[in-house]
């Protein structure tokens, strides 16, 4: 299985999902004009990534801002996670790294929407690496 990697723009966020590490992680700001064609991509890679699952799945989201189309679909990824997470066998570690109360508080909801635990983890919003070449 291939990673697949997004380089951010102004609109969109940086997105590197990768099976052999168990990694996915999307990072930035995400005003897509067209949230489909950005999210598409990822929701295929999850359904096949789900097929044949590391043994720990690691997610992490740090935002600077994503708008209600991001919402929905952010809550879309989680969900397709947390359905095998609880069939059993895989550990699931969700990161939700914010630097205001504000995006606290979304991942606060998306916590109690998903039924699973998050880790909070405070970060400057500015130490988020968005250099392709690096992942």
């Amino acid at each position: 299985m291939e990673r697949l990697l997004v380089e951010a723009s102004s609109k969109t966020p940086l997105i590197h999902l990768d099976h052999e590490k168990g990694l996915i992680e999307v990072k930035g700001r995400s005003t897509p004009e067209d949230i489909e064609k950005l999210y598409l991509p990822v929701f295929s890679w999850i359904d096949f990534y789900l097929k044949n699952p590391q043994q720990v799945t690691t997610v992490n989201f740090h935002f600077e801002y994503f708008n209600s189309s991001t919402t929905k679909a952010l809550m879309r990824m989680i969900n397709k996670l947390v359905v095998v997470h609880k069939q059993g066998g895989t550990s699931l570690i969700i990161n939700w790294l914010f630097f205001d109360e504000d995006m606290l508080e979304y991942g606060e909801d998306f916590q109690d929407l998903s039924g699973i635990e998050f880790n909070f983890i405070e970060s400057d919003y500015s130490n988020i690496d968005f250099e392709i070449n690096n992942y």
